[in-house]
């Protein structure tokens, strides 16, 4: 068989990979009912391990930033959650190749669980 015969499924089977998920999936605009999405941008990768960063603002029983990493790997992710610096205010954690940070501003406990619960869930559906 030709060698430029071999090139038309090649194509096919890199097309097929998997996709990588916008930001409005990483982050939706409603997130456990009370937190509504006020703006959503990418960022800067802080680091080579991170493929792609998405920030979105949320008000709700409170002000919320959410930052999304995704990097090429879980180790890499989880890395980053063994070296990340705690500070007032922030929650952070992984999720697969995910790392979340959450930072909030007078928001309620209760309502701020919630948020991170149903992100980790959104993650989960995404991956």
């Amino acid at each position: 068989m030709p060698r430029r015969l071999w090139i038309v499924p090649l194509l096919l089977a890199s097309a097929c990979g998997p996709r990588r998920p916008d930001a409005a999936s990483l982050l939706p605009a409603t997130v456990a009912v009370v937190w509504q999405r006020k703006s959503l941008h990418e960022i800067p990768p802080p680091q080579a391990s991170v493929t792609r960063a998405v920030e979105a603002a949320y008000e709700g029983a409170g002000q919320i930033t959410a930052r999304i990493y995704a990097t090429k790997s879980p180790g890499s992710a989880f890395e980053m959650t063994q070296h990340w610096k705690e500070q007032k205010n922030t929650v952070f954690f992984d999720k697969g190749s995910f790392f979340v940070v959450v930072e909030w501003q007078q928001a309620d406990r209760n309502a701020l669980t919630a948020f991170v619960r149903a992100l980790e869930k959104e993650l989960d559906r995404v991956r």
